[in-house]
C-alpha cells in the first residue's frame, strides 16, 4: 500500500523498539484512509486487530476494489511463467487498446500497463540495450537501473512482448507547498511501435497536481521536436550536456591554486555538513542520499574540500564505479580551482573513462572538461509544465557534474 517498510529505521536496534511501541512511520503522501487500514491491521495483539470482515468493508479497500482482471490473452502471454511469477502478476493497473502505423499499415494494439516484476528485469536489460539514445550519450544501464531504482517501475506489454517502461514518483516539493510534484522518470518505448510519431523517448518531466485535478500530458521527446511541445505549454527547464573522456587527463594539473583548501575523503567527512552545502544547490535536503552512499563505500569514491581557515566546505565530488566506466556526479564546487583539486585528487587515484553530465548553463564547465579532450554526447533535453522555474539565479554556476537522481527530480 505504502510501498516502504512500517517499521522504518537505520539499525535493527531501533526497529525493534519501534515493533514493541507500534510507532508506525508513513510517507508523506500516504492517504488518511490508508494510514488507518495500516494502522488497524498492524497490531502485536491479535484481537486487537481488524477483523476480515471489516478490512473488506474499509474505505481504502472500496476506494481501490476497481482494479481489472487479466484477461485469458495476458494468460497466454504469461503461461510459461511459474505459480509463484502468476501470483504476482494477478492485478493489472491499465488495459489499453490503441492504433499505430507500421510498415505502411494501420494495426490495433492491446497493451497491459502493470508493475515491474522481478521476471522482467532481462527484459527491460534488452529494451533499454537497444535503444539507440542509450548508445549515443553512453549511458550505462547497469549504472541506472541498480544504483539508481525507481521507486515506483512500471512496463507496458502486449502479445510482441516488453514495449515500454516508466518510472514515477511523488512528493511533496517544498514542506511549505501543499501542492504536490508527480515525476515521470526514465520513459522509453521501442522505436517500431510508434503513435503521432513516438519513438525512442528518453527524458523525464515534472508535473504540478493540484488538489484533485486530472494533469494529462502528450509527450513526445525526439529532440528534433522539443520546439512544438515547448510552444504548446511546456516551458524549458533547461538543458544536460553529456560529456565522455579520460579521468587521467586531469593528474597532471599545474595550475591548481592548493593553498587555504584541504581534500578529505567522503567517508571520513561529517555528512551534515556536506547535506548543508548540498542544499543549496540541489531543490531538496538529501541526508539520507548521503546515508546510503557511505553504506555503498566500496563502489564510490569521494572527496570533500574543505577551507583550512573557517572548516566550511567548499565543495565535493562522488565518482560512481561500473565494469565500463566512471560515472562522475555530483560535483559540486565554488569555483573552477575547486573543482580542478576535486577531479585531480580523483584522477590521483583512480583512472578510466569518465562519463558526466552537467547544465547547458554552465559554459565555463563545459570547456574546462573541453579543454581536457572531453567529448560531448547527445544533450539530453529536461521540460516541465508551469511558470514557477525550480532553479534561480547563478545556481548554475556551482554544478560541474549532476548525479543519477536528477534524472528523477528534473
Amino acid at each position: 500500500i505504502v510501498g516502504k517498510p512500517p517499521f522504518d529505521s537505520q539499525t535493527q536496534q531501533d526497529t525493534i523498539r519501534l515493533i514493541r511501541t507500534n510507532d508506525l512511520s508513513f510517507p508523506s503522501h500516504t492517504s488518511s484512509h490508508a494510514r488507518d487500514l495500516i494502522s488497524q491491521l498492524i497490531r502485536r495483539n491479535p484481537l486487537d486487530r481488524m477483523p476480515l470482515n471489516e478490512v473488506i468493508q474499509h474505505e481504502w479497500i472500496i476506494e481501490n476494489a476497481n482494479i481489472k482482471a487479466i484477461d485469458e490473452n495476458y494468460e497466454k502471454i504469461n503461461k510459461s511463467t511459474s505459480i509463484n511469477q502468476k501470483n504476482e502478476t494477478t492485478t493489472l493497473t491499465s488495459q489499453y487498446s490503441f492504433w499505430l502505423y507500421r510498415n505502411e499499415k494501420i494495426e490495433s494494439l492491446n497493451v497491459f500497463i502493470r508493475p515491474v516484476i522481478s521476471t522482467d528485469i532481462y527484459d527491460l536489460k534488452v529494451l533499454f540495450s537497444d535503444c539507440s539514445l542509450f548508445q549515443r550519450a553512453l549511458v550505462d544501464f547497469s549504472m541506472y537501473y541498480f544504483a539508481f531504482r525507481p521507486k515506483h517501475s512500471y512496463v507496458i506489454t502486449s502479445k510482441h512482448g516488453l514495449l515500454a517502461h516508466a518510472s514515477i514518483k511523488q512528493w511533496n516539493f517544498n514542506n511549505h507547498l501543499r501542492s504536490s510534484i508527480l515525476m515521470l522518470g526514465l520513459v522509453y518505448v521501442r522505436p517500431d511501435y510508434r503513435k503521432f510519431g513516438i519513438g525512442e523517448l528518453l527524458t523525464n518531466y515534472v508535473l504540478k497536481i493540484k488538489s484533485e485535478e486530472v494533469s494529462s500530458i502528450h509527450a513526445n521527446i525526439l529532440t528534433q521536436h522539443l520546439p512544438f511541445y515547448i510552444r504548446y505549454g511546456f516551458q524549458a527547464s533547461f538543458s544536460l550536456v553529456g560529456l565522455v573522456g579520460k579521468l587521467g587527463e586531469f593528474y597532471n594539473l599545474t595550475n591548481v591554486i592548493e593553498e587555504d583548501v584541504t581534500i578529505q575523503q567522503y567517508e571520513l567527512s561529517d555528512i551534515l555538513d556536506i547535506a548543508t552545502y548540498d542544499s543549496h544547490i540541489y531543490p531538496t535536503y538529501r541526508i539520507h542520499y548521503f546515508e546510503q552512499l557511505r553504506e555503498h563505500i566500496y563502489s564510490i569514491a569521494g572527496y570533500v574540500a574543505r577551507s583550512t581557515k573557517t572548516n566550511t566546505i567548499l565543495g565535493y565530488i562522488i565518482l560512481n564505479f561500473s565494469q565500463e566506466f566512471i560515472k562522475c556526479g555530483p560535483l559540486y564546487a565554488d569555483n573552477i580551482n575547486i573543482a580542478l583539486m576535486l577531479l585531480k585528487q580523483c584522477a590521483t587515484d583512480y583512472d578510466g573513462t569518465m562519463l558526466l553530465t552537467l547544465p547547458e548553463d554552465n559554459r565555463l564547465a563545459i570547456k574546462m572538461f573541453e579543454s581536457k579532450h572531453f567529448k560531448q554526447t547527445n544533450i539530453l533535453h529536461r521540460v516541465y509544465t508551469g511558470s514557477e522555474n525550480i532553479f534561480h539565479g547563478k545556481v548554475f554556476e556551482h554544478i560541474w557534474a549532476v548525479t543519477d537522481d536528477w534524472l528523477s527530480l528534473i
